[in-house]
């Protein structure tokens, strides 16, 4: 459709003269749309006459027109729209150009300032290069003693994995126990003598937490393992025994609090009553009669699945952890751990023997990892496994950690004061340290 602006001649002129007549005549806007169309055939909307009127069609009222000069007032409005688009462009460029050069010379001045203000800083003198020098007594180094608490559990002796079946990931036999256990107690002894720098380490605990023999409650485990279950607790036994021997030389009193766990048990089904009997119970005694010449060690063995001892100030409580269901998770674990607390409490409401005091922290093992929760009361530690990852838990589980152990450290104003990690498998390599057991045929012999 042509608009009304876009023709300069005879007709445009004539249809312009008729918009005129008709508003004269009080036409309104739609009428008039209607009768250029009807008679001369230009569609226009009736908003762009009114428009057209209003800046131009009412000077036809005040002179004759000729079509030359209606062209040209055409071309007027024309120019004077074109005039104004530039106009507005220009100013709103110009605005914008405005507003960035203000922001870049605000910029630049705020730059200028904070140069100058560097310029006129003081710098801060070197330091010369600091020496470490070992703490001596006095105001640089504590002199509250602290107490380290290493557990041992979850060693698994007699156990084989087969390194082929584990695609290369872990290995584990007895040779390999020798060698882990002798690398656990090597950085016992280590990070021990580290820590004396700050303050001294008298006390040493050992919490036994069950699992320390590969056992037969499975029967694959049977049909694998390297020796059968009596042998698996005599050289356990034997080689941990060499273990705290040689840790009993670099430390005042050493406490070895036990618990059983579950593969030791010498039933198929977990048993409830008489959870004591287990070969783990058996090697803990007989560790305990291998160190009997050893005056600064003792140990608590009891026959109950849980067990709470102190050390600076603190009460702990140690179990294995097979107690537990849930698969580990941190609800199944906490809720457990409130469950006891609850039990321990009713203990106290019935008077029963000072046992019966509740517990501020937790230790367990079973899980074959390094973990830590906040109980409130203190940390509720899970410990590591020397065996590391086996075939059940790599192709049925889907999960496998490295061989490691914590140490954790303790005092008696402050409480838990933190814990290392102990990585094993890297012992692998070395020597064997620990003499296996060659039991005659007659052992009183």
């Amino acid at each position: 459709m042509t608009s009304i602006f876009d023709l300069k001649d005879e007709r445009m002129i004539s249809a312009a003269k008729r918009i005129v007549a008709m508003r004269e005549d009080g036409e309104g806007w739609t009428g008039i749309r209607d009768a250029i169309f009807e008679e001369y055939g230009i569609g226009v909307h009736r908003s762009t006459i009114q428009r057209w009127y209003d800046s131009t069609g009412y000077l036809l009222n005040s002179e004759e027109l000729d079509p030359s000069s209606a062209s040209d007032v055409s071309d007027d409005v024309v120019r004077d729209l074109k005039t104004y688009k530039i106009t507005s462009e220009r100013d709103f460029y110009k605005h914008k150009y405005d507003l960035i050069m203000k922001q870049r010379a605000n910029h630049e001045v705020h730059q200028e300032a904070f140069l100058k203000a560097i310029d006129k800083a003081i710098a801060l003198p070197k330091l010369k290069k600091s020496v470490y020098k070992p703490p001596t007594k006095g105001i640089h180094r504590g002199e509250t003693p602290q107490s380290v608490v290493a557990p041992l559990t979850d060693t698994h002796v007699g156990d084989r994995v087969d390194t082929d079946q584990m695609y290369g990931l872990n290995e584990y036999d007895i040779t390999l126990f020798n060698k882990r256990l002798h690398g656990w107690m090597t950085q016992v002894i280590n990070l021990t003598n580290l820590r004396r720098n700050i303050a001294p380490v008298d006390e040493l605990v050992i919490p036994m937490l069950g699992d320390m023999i590969s056992g037969d409650i499975h029967e694959e485990l049977a049909r694998t393992n390297v020796e059968n279950c009596m042998l698996q607790m005599m050289n356990g036994a034997f080689l941990i025994s060499q273990a705290i021997r040689e840790l009993s030389a670099h430390f005042t009193t050493i406490r070895i609090p036990a618990v059983v766990g579950n593969h030791g048990r010498m039933t198929r089904k977990i048993p409830s009553k008489d959870k004591y009997m287990d070969w783990d119970y058996m090697m803990y005694q007989w560790i305990a009669a291998f160190c009997k010449d050893l005056d600064n060690v003792d140990f608590e063995i009891p026959k109950s699945f849980m067990h709470i001892f102190e050390v600076a100030n603190q009460r702990i409580l140690i179990m294995h952890g097979d107690s537990i269901s849930g698969g580990g998770s941190l609800n199944a674990i906490t809720s457990s751990v409130q469950k006891l607390r609850s039990v321990i409490q009713y203990g106290e409401r019935t008077g029963a023997e000072d046992r019966f005091t509740g517990f501020d922290s937790v230790m367990i093992g079973h899980f074959h990892r390094i973990d830590e929760y906040d109980i409130g009361t203190g940390p509720l530690l899970i410990n590591g496994t020397l065996k590391g990852g086996d075939e059940f838990t790599t192709s049925r589980l889907h999960v496998a950690t490295a061989p490691k152990h914590l140490i954790s450290w303790w005092h008696p104003e402050l409480g838990y004061l933190g814990k290392e990690i102990i990585y094993l498998d890297k012992y692998d390599k070395g020597e064997v340290m620990f003499h296996e057991s060659e039991l005659p045929e007659i052992w009183a012999t």
